[in-house]
């Protein structure tokens, strides 16, 4: 009787044992690659700002504590400039550059346009500071060389890529901002300028190609000169 009662106490204590282990682990915190947090953290800037971006809502979105977003990431201020890096960086990377001026300085363009669009926090960041991330000042000498070959000068080159930047930027953040042309009240979009002429992508495409026709203007000028 005596034994069969050590017996069932053994039993007992190597449950309850197996029990706290097992709830041990399943209420460990799960590990998250650096990826899976910038993810996360761009899904959030973009639809609220990078301020929106700290440990505790990480940490809720991701499901894990917030000193483990803190340990993979190293710190908010390290996490949001890592974040504007790895986008524009990738960005940068998958670009597949023609060699004639005006192919180098409509990709730019449009490239910088489906990335500010895709995320809006890098043009919030860029606002704020020039962009620092692989590449990026790469493919702004890039263009002033490329415009540089179509026969501008050292300054003008560098001030077309500033036109063509600056225009992009701004059509960006007006698209942004106001949204939809549709979704403004009907007597406003009445008496609108571009009430009869309100297609964004056939206002930036026609902004660009006004940019760069005037880049050729300027060249021709200058080698008739």
């Amino acid at each position: 009787m005596g034994t069969c009662n050590f017996d069932t106490r053994i039993a007992i204590v190597v449950s309850m044992v197996s029990e706290s282990a097992g709830s041990a682990r399943a209420g460990r915190p799960k590990a998250l690659s650096h990826r899976q947090i910038l993810d996360a953290a761009a899904e959030i800037a973009d639809t609220d700002g990078l301020d929106a971006v700290s440990f505790r809502v990480l940490a809720e979105r991701l499901g894990i504590s917030p000193m483990s977003v803190h340990r993979t990431t190293g710190g908010i201020d390290a996490l949001r400039r890592d974040l504007i890096s790895t986008l524009v960086g990738e960005a940068v990377s998958s670009i597949d550059w023609p060699t004639d001026w005006r192919g180098v300085a409509r990709t730019f363009a449009y490239g910088l346009h489906d990335l500010l669009m895709k995320h809006p926090l890098v043009l919030e960041a860029h606002r704020q500071a020039s962009l620092e991330a692989p590449g990026a000042d790469d493919t702004a000498h890039r263009v002033v060389r490329a415009l540089s070959q179509a026969g501008l000068d050292d300054e003008q080159a560098t001030y077309a890529y500033g036109a063509v930047h600056d225009f992009v930027t701004g059509h960006v953040a007006i698209q942004l901002g106001r949204g939809a042309f549709d979704s403004a009240p009907a007597d406003r979009r009445e008496a609108s300028v571009f009430a009869l002429h309100h297609d964004p992508a056939r206002r930036f495409e026609f902004g660009v190609t006004l940019i760069l026709d005037g880049v050729a203007s300027i060249a021709q000028r200058g080698s008739t000169t």
